[in-house]
């Protein structure tokens, strides 16, 4: 919490890291330096919004059985053939792979689903968020990304996505992801489930789980209600190339309006809320450069009641430092608090 707070006070952790970040990375590409992509992606994206079909049930294929692993946990490694939109991603792309991670105790523990969050290579950040819930007694399934460590194209530069249409497909076929992750655990008899995540992971988390076949709780921390926060209003959107992107955005309308239009149609507004019990619970930062705060507060708004938001009084960086506030979240919702 001191992290927070001294962030609360001086509202500057973000900007400092923001400056690191591309000083580290000066000589990457900018953000979709290819320019706008492929229309027929976002069109197959922004579909997938509006009907929200049934998910397919999958079988996992796993690599082997249950491991030991460090932090007093026990990892099972598998796969399955991504559900969606296959046709649009890179080959590369085209298996979900997964890591389910339990406390030693083989009991049916509750389960949560831990959405990855942007530019995550793997799920080497969230394994001490999920040695943290194992000790909790709560499990947990992580999945890789799209477009990153081993699912990203030979042709794509580090996680530097090069089109603006990999932006939204990343998210569509992550959110396909979580939620038959989400239905293969219910048809396995695990009743206590929970989706989670962090920034954009918390985004991809919500939908999974309002959308999930089997019924679901939500933990989010940091989730932006759309992209515009994040590249319209946020300091991300300084990385992009603004230029490629009006060049090739096959309209004379500025792009800017034009991202705005797509990302009102894949908003977390649109959701239904959750029928009792099941609830949402968001957690915010009063500081957050990298998500203004209002973008947090017009959940409540649109929810009221079904949906709870806590807040933490630094910015987006020292918030995602302190796994412990959705640990407690996690553990509460559980809990029944």
């Amino acid at each position: 919490m001191l992290l927070s707070f001294v962030d609360g006070f001086l509202g500057k952790f973000d900007e400092w890291y923001f400056h690191y970040y591309c000083f580290t990375n000066r000589h990457s590409p900018a953000m979709f330096h290819g320019g706008w992509g492929d229309n027929a992606t976002l069109t197959a994206v922004t579909s997938q919004w509006r009907t929200a079909s049934f998910p397919q049930q999958i079988e996992i294929d796993w690599e082997g059985d249950w491991v030991a692993s460090h932090g007093g946990v026990q990892v099972r490694r598998g796969s399955f053939p991504t559900p969606k939109h296959q046709q649009y991603l890179p080959l590369a792309s085209a298996r979900a792979y997964l890591h389910f991670v339990r406390p030693t105790l083989k009991k049916q523990q509750p389960v949560v689903v831990l959405m990855p969050t942007s530019s995550e290579v793997g799920v080497a950040k969230r394994m001490p968020l999920a040695c943290m819930l194992a000790s909790e007694g709560i499990a947990s399934l992580l999945l890789e990304s799209p477009f990153m460590g081993r699912r990203k194209s030979a042709e794509q530069h580090g996680t530097t996505l090069t089109y603006f249409s990999d932006f939204l497909l990343l998210a569509a076929a992550s959110i396909e992801e979580g939620r038959v992750a989400l239905g293969w655990l219910g048809s396995r008899g695990f009743d206590q489930l929970c989706c989670a995540g962090i920034s954009q992971g918390g985004y991809l988390a919500t939908v999974a789980g309002l959308r999930s076949p089997a019924p679901s709780h939500v933990v989010a921390l940091l989730p932006p209600h759309s992209g515009v926060p994040v590249l319209i209003d946020g300091l991300l959107g300084r990385l992009c190339d603004w230029d490629m992107l009006q060049k090739t955005s096959g309209s004379n309308t500025p792009v800017h309006e034009q991202m705005i239009e797509l990302f009102e149609s894949t908003s977390l507004e649109l959701l239904t809320p959750p029928p009792a019990p099941w609830r949402v619970t968001i957690i915010g930062a009063r500081k957050d450069r990298y998500v203004p705060a209002n973008s947090y507060s017009r959940m409540q708004e649109v929810w009221k009641n079904r949906a709870t938001v806590q807040w933490l009084p630094g910015g987006h960086v020292s918030s995602i430092a302190e796994r412990r506030h959705i640990v407690r979240a996690i553990t509460q919702t559980f809990a029944g608090n």
